[in-house]
């Protein structure tokens, strides 16, 4: 391993440690052979999630996301950009058959969803952020462990489905701070919930109802992605962790009412001992 990439993956993991932390708990337990190339993916994503909160104008965050598409493509050919994580996506990710597709529809679904003020019109427009952007993660951590076969995409689509729903619900307060919603328009309009609702931060019956109708179809996904379990390898399985995160914090949403502003669940809703501990009871298990 050579120096520049050494140095570059210990910009990854610092990266994931300090912006994808529940992640970094369970990549670092992986065997390294899947542990560097899982890190880097997200180190490449915990990166694009940054841009909004450092690039305020509108024309700012189209250049700074077409500048990754170019980067992401210059690390399949012989001249990669000098960035740490596209030096790293270079030498780790690149070699792998059908990887750059997916890292291009990431920066695709996050630039789209950069740009656009209005709130997704329905539970369809927010599957679809899901699948564009955490599905496509754990379809390339599957890649990078040479596990490609239908029952672990089709459980990764599901998985992602619900990973990126649960994390939206999550961040309801972040983003309402910033002026953002993301609660399906068509629910909010059966509820009787405008935007400025969502946006003031302060729950209600109504908006719990439009949290709850969220949760419902991430909790649906999670379980269809589990369901498909017993048909993958166990390897394919440890890829798969990131649902522990969604269902603990699925869990305290319940346990809140669906209020997804509570105080709570500003955190995830679990506390990290109980994390990691269910993370080692189904990583020993064999379970996601």
């Amino acid at each position: 391993m050579t120096q520049n990439l050494r140095s570059s993956l210990a910009y990854c993991v610092s990266q994931v440690r300090s912006y994808d932390y529940n992640n970094y708990v369970w990549v670092i337990q992986l065997a390294k052979e899947l542990r560097v190339p899982t890190m880097v993916l997200r180190a490449f994503n915990a990166e694009l999630a940054q841009i909004p909160d450092s690039v305020r104008q509108e024309s700012l965050v189209q250049i700074r996301m077409q500048w990754w598409r170019d980067a992401v493509k210059s690390a399949y050919s012989g001249r990669p950009e000098p960035n740490p994580i596209i030096l790293a996506l270079r030498e780790v990710i690149a070699p792998i058959p059908n990887t750059q597709s997916h890292l291009l529809r990431i920066v695709s679904t996050l630039e789209k969803d950069y740009m656009k003020s209005a709130p997704p019109s329905s539970l369809l427009d927010l599957e679809q952020y899901a699948e564009g952007t955490s599905s496509q993660l754990l379809y390339l951590q599957g890649r990078a462990a040479s596990v490609s076969d239908e029952h672990f995409d089709h459980a990764a689509s599901h998985l992602g489905k619900a990973v990126g729903m649960a994390n939206l619900l999550r961040g309801t307060a972040y983003h309402a701070a910033r002026r953002r919603s993301y609660m399906p328009q068509d629910i909010c309009a059966r509820e009787g919930v405008t935007d400025e609702d969502v946006l003031r931060g302060q729950n209600s019956e109504h908006v719990s109802s439009v949290a709850f109708e969220v949760a419902k179809q991430a909790k649906g996904h999670l379980e269809e992605a589990r369901a498909l379990g017993p048909q993958l390898q166990k390897q394919a399985r440890t890829l798969l962790l990131p649902a522990v995160a969604a269902d603990l914090y699925l869990q305290g949403l319940e346990k809140q009412n669906f209020n997804v502003f509570a105080p709570e669940l500003q955190g995830g809703g679990f506390s990290p001992l109980w994390y990691q501990l269910q993370l080692k009871y189904r990583m020993l298990r064999g379970l996601f």
